[in-house]
C-alpha cells in the first residue's frame, strides 16, 4: 500500500465506519481522508502508541472514533464510490 502511494487499506475505513479509534503510522495522502490529532492518531513508533493507550481519557477516544465515523459516514461509503464510478463513466 505505501508503494502504491495515497491508497489506504479499506480496513481503515472498515475501522472507522465501525466507530473504532485508529493509531496509524504516517503515509503520505492520509490528510486526504482524515484529520490527523482529531480524527485519527499518528504513532512514529510503539512508545507512543503505548503513550496514547495509556494516557488518553476516555472521552477523547470517544471524540476520535465519533469524528472518524462522521468522517466516513460523509465522504467515504460504498454509495460514495459507487456516484463516482458513474460520473467517470459518463464522460
Amino acid at each position: 500500500m505505501v508503494d502504491a502511494g495515497d491508497l489506504p487499506s479499506v480496513r481503515l475505513f472498515e475501522a472507522a465506519a465501525c466507530g473504532t479509534p485508529i493509531i496509524s503510522d504516517t503515509w503520505e495522502g492520509l490528510d486526504t481522508f482524515f484529520k490527523p490529532g482529531r480524527d485519527i492518531l499518528l504513532s512514529r513508533g510503539s512508545r507512543q502508541t503505548l503513550q496514547y493507550l495509556l494516557d488518553l481519557p476516555e472521552g477523547e477516544w470517544q471524540g476520535i472514533r465519533a469524528r472518524a465515523r462522521a468522517c466516513i459516514l460523509e465522504k467515504h461509503t460504498a454509495a460514495h464510490r459507487a456516484a463516482e464510478v458513474e460520473s467517470l463513466m459518463h464522460l
